[in-house]
This record gives C-alpha cells, structure tokens and sequence, in this order.
C-alpha cells in the first residue's frame, strides 16, 4: 500500500476506535461515553443512524430497497456504510478529529477500506471495541427496547449476520493485536469502566483522564 508523505499530518495523533457488538450490546451507550472523554476533537460515525436517516429523507429505488433491507434484519451493503463515513472524511473534514465508528466495519471488506483510508491520511490503524454480548442477551435487550426495526424476525436475521459476516472482522482485528475484548454481559456501568480501564492500558498518556 503506497505511502503519501505529503499527507503524513492530517490526523497525527488521533486516535481511531471500532466499535462492534451484536445489536443490543450498547455499541451507541459506549460510544457516546467515549466520546465525552474524547471532549469536541471527538467525532462519532454512526452509521445504523446515517443509515435510518437516509430512508427518512429520500425516496428512490436504492432507499426502497435500502428500506427493506433494514426492516427484515439484513445486512446492508458494505458499500453503504462505506459511503457514511467517506461523506464524513470528504464533505464533512473530519479526518484531523478522533473518531469513533459505532457498527461498523460488518465486513472484512470494509475493515480493510477503513484500514487503507486511515493509512492514506497518514493516521494510525483502528483499534476495535469488540462489547461481546450473549445472543439470548442481546435479543432480550432488543425486545425490550422496543424500536420500530426490532420485530422478532428481524433480530433473528440481524444475530444471523452478525455470526457469518462481523465475527470474521472482530477476528481480523484480533490477529492484528487491535482488538480489546470486553465482557457486554455486565451492567452499562461496569461495561464503561473496563473500556476505560482497557483504552487507559492501551493508549496511556494520549488517552484522555476524567
């Protein structure tokens, strides 16, 4: 992968989290913990949000089939999420922040697009915040919280996509030495005291204190 020295600045320092998790593991509660530590050089990509907001604001054959995509509990497209975050990069310049993508990457594909776009701008590789929740667990939580995609079908075909296309990515991380594992099945408290504890060890003095 080629290197750009004269892009060696844009975003030194920075630091780039992954956060992953079955849905209902609390991968946006995290998220936003994170990034109130993280203070206004924080910027969150939430992609199931940019997503939801896509099918609210346009209507087209992409968006109508977009829709339905998300509303039976599929996976939707790499490129999709891809093009979130490179709305964000490109229109929105927010490669010189620190950035936390909540959800995504759900495919090897796009954790190596992530990785290359990160390298281009002369950033350091992610780190993946892999929140491991039970399945029963996290469907209970679904249930409960009661959104308008969280029918029953659809969280059986989400816990589906989840076992075939995002382990893969969390064990891409994993044989990278850029994946910290944390035990989801805990209360949101406990959940936010062991990233930090974990983000502490890792990155030391450029991990910001209370």
């Amino acid at each position: 992968m080629g290197k750009h020295p004269q892009l060696s600045e844009t975003g030194k320092g920075k630091i780039t989290l992954v956060i992953l998790g079955r849905s209902g593991s609390g991968k946006g509660t995290q998220a936003k913990f994170i990034l109130q530590r993280l203070g206004k050089t924080g910027h969150h990509l939430e992609t199931g949000r940019f997503i939801r907001g896509l099918i609210a604001t346009y209507s087209n054959p992409t968006i109508t089939r977009l829709d339905k995509v998300l509303k039976a509990g599929k996976l939707s497209p790499p490129w999709v999420a891809a093009f979130s975050w490179f709305r964000e990069l490109i229109q929105g310049g927010k490669a010189t922040h620190h950035l936390v993508f909540d959800g995504t990457p759900r495919t090897c594909w796009e954790a190596e697009c992530l990785d290359a776009v990160m390298e281009w701008h002369g950033r350091a590789l992610p780190l993946c915040i892999y929140i491991d929740v039970s399945e029963p667990e996290a469907a209970k939580r679904l249930l409960v919280r009661g959104r308008g995609d969280d029918r029953k079908v659809a969280i059986r075909n989400r816990m589906k996509f989840f076992t075939k296309d995002v382990i893969p990515v969390t064990q891409y991380y994993r044989k990278q030495n850029r994946l910290l594992h944390i035990n989801g099945n805990q209360s949101t408290e406990e959940v936010w005291s062991q990233i930090d504890k974990t983000l502490t060890k890792r990155f030391a003095k450029k991990w910001p204190t209370r």
